[in-house]
């Protein structure tokens, strides 16, 4: 994921820096019924940075009108420290101008890095009416102390005096594991962040002009990856399965940061074997057919010179496993759904998926990959590997 900070190697970049502290305040969505039963209090927190306003060294800064790109670490507090315990996150972001003025400024902030949760399902306590502590194995919603940490914001600066600045954010925040490690719900936060930020060098700032840069070719690629991991279906069945994705699209470069396509992707996913005590999938065999599903996706990208990023809405076109879901209906009558149809998230997967990806060019053919896919608010799995771009 530090592949984001890739740029720190330009010298007016690099002196160009502030630093910020900011205090955290919000809400932990209940979006499932284990949460309804956690959350206790408010989210709390702190966040400290580092941030690098880019000067133009890359064409993509032109391109993105002069982005920052930084370094976060948050300390949360969940209210609720026996059970959902504290976190440590660690993140490099990109920051995008909406609004640039002498009195105010406006952004969006995106990142995505890796947390540490102190409390997992498997180290939540409780006290007995006695006062002992003894392990209640309640905590659901995050199954490993380290995870995956996303965030995504509004960002608003208001420039005092001398380099200061009071900063404030709203927006969302994300830690799981992907569902490497089960249990895995996930923690969704909605939070507002007030701050304030120091700019040594505001005295010899010059601001970065844009100067006469050749276009992005708006031409079409074609793109291929392999890639690959692990995921858990079930706590109960402690048991880890591979999974791996095939997919090849063709995209078109829209502008000089942003790229649209259509893919087509093959998922394996050995989880789909019969042999689970998770009663959501009403499978009893074990056959090659169940572990694979096929779709179609719309793919939106962001350019960030050797860095892409963006999101992928897919439709599954062959999923066997959705007429064995949900289980007690699969069970007790043969199901013979369209290819759209209406479903409850937490019963089945349903005919939608979504996919956050990252991909970083090792040359002009070669790239490294690493996506999350999701169902909806459910993580499916995380997973890495390597592509091709003709």
């Amino acid at each position: 994921m530090f592949f984001a900070i890739y740029s720190f190697g330009f010298a007016q970049t690099f002196k160009n820096y502030s630093l910020s502290a900011d205090f955290i305040y919000g809400e932990i969505l209940k979006h499932n019924k284990h949460l309804e039963n956690l959350v206790k209090g408010p989210l709390k927190g702190e966040e400290f940075s580092i941030e690098w306003q880019t000067m133009g060294e890359k064409a993509w800064h032109q391109y993105l009108n002069f982005p920052s790109v930084g370094i976060s670490t948050a300390f949360l507090d969940f209210s609720h420290p026996d059970t959902l315990g504290y976190a440590v996150a660690l993140y490099p972001y990109l920051k995008f101008p909406i609004v640039r003025q002498q009195h105010f400024n406006m952004a969006f902030k995106a990142g995505g890095g890796l947390s540490y949760v102190t409390k997992t399902f498997y180290n939540a306590t409780a006290y007995h009416p006695d006062g002992s502590v003894y392990l209640n194995k309640s905590n659901a919603a995050i199954g490993s102390h380290v995870n995956v940490y996303l965030t995504a914001n509004l960002n608003m600066e208001i420039p005092l005096t001398k380099g200061w600045s009071i900063t404030s954010n709203w927006g969302w925040n994300h830690t799981s594991n992907g569902s490497i490690v089960q249990p895995n719900s996930g923690i969704n936060m909605l939070d507002m962040y007030l701050g304030i930020k120091y700019f040594p060098n505001y005295e010899r700032y010059i601001p970065p002009k844009p100067q006469p840069l050749p276009d992005l070719p708006h031409k079409i690629e074609i793109e291929m990856a392999f890639t690959g991991g692990i995921r858990q279906l079930y706590y109960k069945d402690d048991k880890t399965y591979p999974i791996g994705t095939f997919n090849i699209a063709a995209y078109r470069t829209m502008t000089n940061f942003y790229r649209m396509g259509w893919g087509a992707d093959l998922f394996y996913d050995g989880v789909f074997n019969g042999k689970s005590a998770f009663k959501r999938t009403y499978l009893t065999t074990d056959e090659l057919k169940y572990k694979l599903r096929i779709g179609a996706s719309f793919r939106h990208e962001l350019l960030v010179g050797r860095l892409t990023t963006g999101f992928h809405f897919g439709l599954y076109l062959y999923n066997p496993v959705k007429n064995l879901e949900p289980y007690e209906e699969a069970k007790n009558g043969t199901l013979n759904k369209p290819l759209i149809y209406k479903y409850n998230i937490e019963k089945e997967d349903g005919w939608f998926y979504t996919k956050a990806v990252l991909k970083y060019a090792l040359d002009e053919h070669f790239l490294l990959s690493l996506g999350l896919k999701t169902h909806l608010q459910k993580a499916e799995f995380i997973d890495a590997g390597i592509g091709y771009k003709f």
